[in-house]
């Protein structure tokens, strides 16, 4: 059959053996998952067995990307991966953009999955037919951006996933770059990488994609950008980036740190920060950033990085005074494969343990202070696991064993530090999803359309509500919380939140704000019938992208994972101490403060609007069967 959108094939590669296979994709299966994530899911739970260890050569990565990447749909340039991630011991799903997924449409190949373990350091090279596994003995050690940089040498125009040091040497929340800009696997896919001994992926292709109804999707295509284009806020987006959703110096200000506020200003981004913009393929919004340092000790340093957001929410610890010390600790930490995030949360949570007294210099082996010196040494000693750092690189739940306070005073969930903190942002789905996925605290899949705090009134709500392809049959629920006073329920919300986010990252399209918001799913699916020619309509769609969720929760209770680990973090139920504010657990709107009765309420509500089993928060098998999903059960 011809394929459209779809390139119909899996590239199979087994790094014990050398063994490549290429496999013809399925119509059924991708009717029934979509493609990107979706797909994922449904390939890893053929292969992965339950139970096995992250770090063994038993543990696949399955990468994908949607039917709309290769196009130039706007904004369809996501790649997605699974696997199972050593820090939570979860089977979960991470996703990042720039070229890659374009590179591997381009190339032929829909997926990839990898398995086993190569008996030397390694980089798969994909070119079209080309498949090669390629001696990395000479930039084994090398860090991350070095090693994208000479790929890129070596390749010209390619797309490259590639792990540093961190991930060498197994740390357990190392992550990936991709094109040395977009952060991908949080929770540990620079760890597998290191495991199987594979360097980079560097794939770059020529084929092109044919599309099943040109006139059509041109038609479409014009509409769309042209709406771009009209934004009234689009020049401000592309002017200040993610910088204009989240305006790291009001944090600073609330903190009483005015003075480093004033670093974080639209003013200074744009005078002593931004370099230029740069974007995926195919995407009209540019929203991401190439940092300089202009002056100063660190000047000239230029850092890739998907977002401003990520240097600067550093810029809130304590052990960083100025932003070109928080630009340069972000460059060495992605540099090394780490996870600025959880640098950040390690470095305030250890700085609270010596002030506390649990605690010391000497169980640490150096003298802690809050400096840029102590924040560098941090990143060092977790990079090579020296000294107290090899316990650091084993993640939070090993930390926890080094003193018994330690886990009550941690705010992790699922063995992951918090991302969204609800005591200052509110509780939307963003802040509510990271306790009932599986993979624990992370970024994504909550978004829309509570992202942090920007849903608005109830009106908008149910504009974004429409948008999301929600059905007309559950909006009344959600318009139902545990008190009426809290407006919205958002443990009901968050099952579309997530079902539409599975939308978007299984057809490849970016959620961010900048381009979500011109999506919708009656928008999109014509895009994709254009695309694709299969003709499915919105709510088989809709019922794809749940089909593939309850796959991911019915895979990560075979790994052991209930209702007990969707537990909200105890510190949430307590004041927070944020300069000269005492901060407390609110709902969305601020309305009601959240205890932890209408927090266990939100989270039954959610079982409830999934069609989960509330006693043990697993799907069931009414739910099973109406998704086809009942071979998955044994």
């Amino acid at each position: 059959m011809n394929w459209y959108g779809y390139t119909g094939k899996i590239l199979e590669i087994n790094l014990s053996d050398e063994k490549i296979s290429v496999i013809g994709e399925n119509l059924k299966d991708v009717k029934k998952f979509l493609g990107g994530m979706g797909m994922n899911f449904f390939l890893g739970a053929e292969r992965l067995k339950p139970r096995t260890n992250p770090l063994s050569p038993d543990n696949i990565i399955v990468l994908g990307t949607g039917p709309l990447v290769g196009t130039i749909m706007p904004g369809a340039s996501k790649t997605s991966g699974i696997s199972k991630f050593p820090a939570t011991g979860a089977i979960a799903s991470v996703c990042g953009g720039m070229s890659f997924g374009f590179h591997l449409k381009q190339a032929g190949y829909d997926h990839v999955i990898l398995s086993g373990k190569a008996d030397k350091p390694t980089y798969l090279f994909i070119f079209d037919d080309h498949i090669d596994l390629i001696n990395a003995d000479k930039i084994w050690g090398l860090d991350l951006v070095e090693t994208t940089n000479l790929m890129w040498k070596k390749y010209d125009d390619c797309g490259v996933i590639a792990i540093g040091q961190a991930g060498e040497n197994l740390v357990f929340g190392a992550l990936t770059l991709i094109d040395k800009t977009s952060t991908f696997g949080r929770g540990g896919l620079g760890a597998i990488m290191g495991s199987k001994n594979l360097k980079a992926i560097v794939v770059k292709g020529s084929k092109g994609i044919e599309i099943a109804n040109p006139k059509q999707f041109n038609k479409l295509y014009e509409a769309f950008i042209d709406r771009v284009r009209k934004y009234p806020h689009r020049d401000s987006w592309i002017e200040l980036g993610m910088l204009r959703s989240l305006p790291v110096g009001m944090i600073l200000n609330a903190k009483g740190e005015k003075k480093k506020a004033r670093q974080c200003s639209d003013r200074n981004y744009l005078k002593n920060i931004k370099k230029r913009r740069i974007g995926c393929p195919s995407c009209p919004m540019a929203d991401k950033d190439i940092l300089e340092i202009r002056e100063g000790k660190f000047e000239g340093l230029l850092n890739y990085t998907s977002s401003i957001i990520n240097p600067l929410l550093m810029f809130t610890s304590d052990g960083l005074s100025s932003y070109d010390q928080a630009i340069k600790i972000f460059d060495l930490i992605s540099r090394y494969g780490l996870d600025s995030l959880t640098i950040t949360s390690l470095f305030d949570f250890i700085s609270r343990m010596i002030d506390q007294g649990y605690l010391t210099n000497t169980m640490l082996g150096f003298e802690w202070k809050k400096d840029f010196e102590t924040y560098e040494h941090l990143v060092e000693i977790i990079t090579h696991r020296n000294g107290i750092g090899n316990i650091l690189a084993d993640g939070w739940k090993e930390i926890a064993r080094i003193n018994d306070k330690f886990e009550e005073e941690m705010l992790t969930i699922k063995g992951l530090d918090v991302v969204f903190e609800p005591r200052f942002l509110k509780l939307g789905t963003m802040e509510f999803e990271q306790v009932v996925n599986p993979k624990g605290a992370h970024v994504a899949s909550g978004g829309s359309p509570t992202y942090v705090g920007a849903g608005g009134g109830l009106e908008k709500m149910k504009s974004h509500f429409n948008r999301m392809g929600i059905p007309e049959s559950a909006i009344n629920g959600l318009f139902k919380p545990p008190k009426k006073e809290m407006g919205i329920n958002v443990g009901r919300l968050t099952r579309y939140s997530e079902d539409w986010y599975t939308i978007l990252t299984s057809f490849g399209l970016c959620a961010r704000a900048q381009m979500n918001r011109f999506y919708s799913l009656e928008l999109i699916t014509s895009f994709y019938n254009a695309i694709t020619g299969l003709n499915l309509n919105s709510n088989e769609i809709r019922l794809a992208a749940e089909r593939s969720w309850n796959l991911m929760k019915l895979m990560n209770v075979k790994e052991g994972f209930s209702r007990q680990d969707d537990a909200f973090p105890k510190n949430w139920f307590k004041s927070l101490k944020y300069g000269e504010n005492e901060l407390e657990f609110y709902d969305f709107y601020g309305n009601v403060k959240i205890n932890r009765d209408i927090a266990n309420q939100l989270l039954e509500d959610y079982y409830d609007e999934r069609g989960w089993d509330k006693e043990n928060g697993s799907p069931s098998s009414h739910k099973l069967k109406e998704l086809d999903l009942t071979r998955y059960i044994t």
